[in-house]
C-alpha cells in the first residue's frame, strides 16, 4: 500500500492477479456487453425485471440473519453477521437508482454488517422511472430519523451504500446538516457515483478499462435523472456539496473504474472543508469490489479497513 497524492492510498500490486483478470474477464462479457438498459422508462424497467430475475438466489452463510422491516411507508430488511454490539449501520443499495435492492446486495452487506459488529438496515428506497429525485434521499431521511425512533444515537449510526447508494448516503447527510439535525457517526461509501454530470476526467479515461460500464451510457442514465432538476444540485450530484460540519469519511473506489474521479472529488472537497477522510483506491479492481470478496482475496483488505474505522466511532 502506498500513499497518493492528497492523503490518497493506492493498494494492490502494479501487476493484477489471475483473480483480478479473470473477474474482469467476467465482467466485460456478462455485464458490458451484454447489459445495455435503454434510457426510457420502460427499458430501465425491462432491464431492472431482468437483473432482479438473474439475482434472485442469493446466497448467504449460515450464521447471517434476515429480518424484513416495514419502518413507517419504508421498507428493507436487518442484516446480522455473528453478534452485533452497538449501533447500526444504514445501507443504500446501488444500481443507478432504477434497479437492485436489498437482495441483490447481501453479499456486500452481510460481510458489512460483520466488519462493523452492527447491524445493518439495508433501505428499499423507490426508484426511478417511477419516482424522480429526491424521492431516495427523502426516503433515506425517513430511515435515519426511525433508527433515531429505535433508540439508536445518531453518533452509533453509521451511514453507507454504493454506487448510486454512496450518493443517496451523501445527500441524506446533506439535507441532515442542513436542517441543523443530527448527523450520523461517519460514512462509509464504495465507488459513489457522486456526479450526475459524468464531468470527472475518469469518465474518459477509464471508458475501455472499466469492465461494467459503457461512460456514454453512464451519461445518458444522468441525463435522464437530471432532465427535470438542476444536474449541480448537491443532493443530486454531492460533488457539489459543502461538505463542513460532515463526519468523518470513508470511501473506496478501482482504479479502473469510470466513477474513480467522483470518489477522489468527494475526497478532495472534504479536505478542503476540513473533514477527516480516508480513500483506498485498489489497482485494477472493478467498480463496487467489495461485492466480490467471495472472487476476489484482495477485496477483504477493505473490509479490515472497514472494521478499524468502525472501531474508533
Amino acid at each position: 500500500m502506498t500513499p497518493a497524492s492528497d492523503g490518497e492510498r493506492i493498494v494492490g500490486p502494479a501487476i493484477p492477479e489471475l483473480n483480478t483478470i479473470l473477474i474482469d474477464l467476467v465482467l466485460r462479457f456478462r455485464v458490458k456487453r451484454t447489459v445495455h438498459a435503454a434510457v426510457t422508462p420502460e427499458g430501465l424497467r425491462r432491464s431492472a425485471a431482468l437483473f432482479a430475475r438473474a439475482m434472485d438466489r442469493q446466497r448467504i452463510p449460515a450464521f447471517v440473519a434476515v429480518e424484513p422491516v416495514q419502518a413507517g411507508d419504508i421498507a428493507g430488511e436487518w442484516i446480522s453477521a455473528g453478534n452485533p454490539e452497538r449501533g447500526a449501520v444504514l445501507y443504500f443499495h446501488g444500481g443507478g437508482f432504477y434497479m437492485c435492492s436489498p437482495l441483490t446486495h447481501r453479499p456486500l452487506t452481510w460481510r458489512l454488517a460483520r466488519a462493523t459488529k452492527r447491524r445493518l438496515f439495508a433501505v428499499a428506497y423507490r426508484k426511478a422511472p417511477d419516482h424522480a429525485s429526491p424521492a431516495w434521499v427523502d426516503d433515506g431521511v425517513s430511515a435515519f430519523r426511525w433508527l433515531l425512533d429505535q433508540g439508536h444515537r445518531p453518533e452509533d449510526i453509521l451511514l453507507s451504500g454504493d454506487s448510486a447508494g454512496g450518493n443517496i448516503a451523501l445527500a441524506v447527510t446533506h439535507r441532515l446538516r442542513r436542517a441543523g439535525e443530527p448527523l450520523p457517526g461517519g460514512l462509509i461509501l464504495f465507488s459513489p457515483w457522486a456526479d450526475l454530470g459524468c464531468r470527472g476526467e475518469s469518465y474518459q479515461r477509464n471508458a475501455r478499462r472499466d469492465a461494467m460500464f459503457q461512460a456514454k451510457e453512464v451519461r445518458s442514465l444522468g441525463k435522464f435523472l437530471t432532465r427535470d432538476s438542476d444536474p449541480c444540485d448537491p443532493e443530486g450530484s454531492p460533488v457539489y456539496a459543502d461538505l463542513t460540519g460532515f463526519p468523518r469519511l470513508l470511501v473506496f473506489a478501482g482504479s479502473t473504474e469510470v466513477f474513480l474521479d467522483d470518489a477522489r472529488a468527494i475526497a478532495r472537497n472534504a479536505k478542503a472543508a476540513r473533514v477527516e477522510v480516508e480513500l483506498y483506491v485498489y489497482r485494477h479492481m472493478p467498480h463496487v469490489f467489495p461485492m466480490f470478496a467471495s472472487f476476489l482475496p484482495r477485496a477483504k483488505l477493505a473490509f479490515q479497513t472497514i472494521a478499524r474505522f468502525a472501531e474508533r466511532d
